[in-house]
């Protein structure tokens, strides 16, 4: 099963790669015993590819915009959340192994929850000093502030934005705290978060990216990216938390989930990721600014 996984996890590497070094890492992988370490370093290295694709030769640059990027990614995520949490046999044993363990299944379980949470309270508190610069305009009109039109631009992005970030709290609460749907245990109770709240920071950029064109607005702007940028490390060593977590019990995990969950933390890290960039690449000063100053 271990080479299987090795074996799935190579496709997962950018098209330029496996054209290069393809065929050499699979010989690798077929002479050489392949443990849970392999696989991880191999999902691992297959992120890794991605970031740094531009290094690969041959590689192309990818451009997809990102108002289409992250909603793909937002709709895969959710894809990928059925296999993750509705394969109860695995779901099942891989928790019953790895609390076999002692205390430890328990404390990644919360961590993962924990961090998922503090990631997702993060990104919605990142738009805190925008909204409160723009309802600061609107009372207190100031020379060179922010204008009242950007200002009303800002809350009422903010509103629109509230009823879809607000639904997919509530859905987190429901399902991994009041389990008001399909019972999927402690395991899956702590993967919740990885599915949802990815979704919840990618719903909160257009706020700094409509921010940022107002110069009086930027570094409103940086900070909001700064704290995406936490939001999404919390996100990342919330997913590592569930990672420990299935390799604990994962001799009792189809591969299929095993699949699922490996591609869910890429996707969800990856959404964070490229959200927290995006928040502080709007906030950096443009040549006019730079050449002002």
């Amino acid at each position: 099963m271990m080479r299987f996984l090795a074996r799935l996890m190579l496709r997962l590497y950018p098209g330029p790669w496996r054209r290069r070094y393809g065929d050499e890492v699979a010989d690798l992988v077929a002479e050489r015993p392949i443990r849970p370490r392999t696989v991880l370093d191999l999902a691992g290295g297959a992120a890794d590819a991605w970031l740094h694709r531009r290094k690969i030769p041959g590689a192309k640059p990818i451009r997809i915009p990102l108002p289409l990027l992250l909603p793909l990614a937002s709709y895969g995520l959710l894809v990928l959340w059925n296999p993750g949490v509705r394969d109860v046999p695995s779901l099942g044993g891989v928790w019953a192994q790895a609390a076999g363990v002692g205390s430890l299944a328990d404390e990644l379980a919360r961590t993962a929850t924990s961090l998922f949470i503090a990631s997702g309270a993060l990104g919605v508190l990142s738009v805190a000093p925008l909204l409160i610069t723009a309802c600061s305009a609107l009372w207190r009109p100031a020379a060179g502030a922010v204008t009242r039109s950007t200002a009303w631009s800002v809350i009422a992005t903010a509103l629109l934005l509230a009823l879809p970030v607000s639904l997919f709290c509530i859905l987190f609460y429901k399902l991994a705290f009041a389990h008001d749907g399909f019972p999927v245990g402690p395991l899956g109770d702590a993967m919740t978060g990885g599915f949802l709240m990815p979704i919840v920071l990618s719903l909160v950029l257009p706020l700094p990216s409509i921010a940022a064109r107002a110069p009086a607005l930027v570094p409103d702007v940086r900070l909001s990216g700064g704290t995406l940028a936490v939001a999404a490390i919390l996100n990342a060593l919330a997913w590592l938390a569930v990672g420990v977590l299935v390799m604990l019990g994962v001799s009792q995990a189809s591969p299929g989930f095993l699949t699922a969950v490996a591609s869910s933390a890429l996707v969800g890290c990856g959404m964070a990721t490229v959200v927290a960039r995006s928040a502080l690449r709007q906030s950096r000063p443009t040549l006019g600014e730079l050449s002002v100053a």
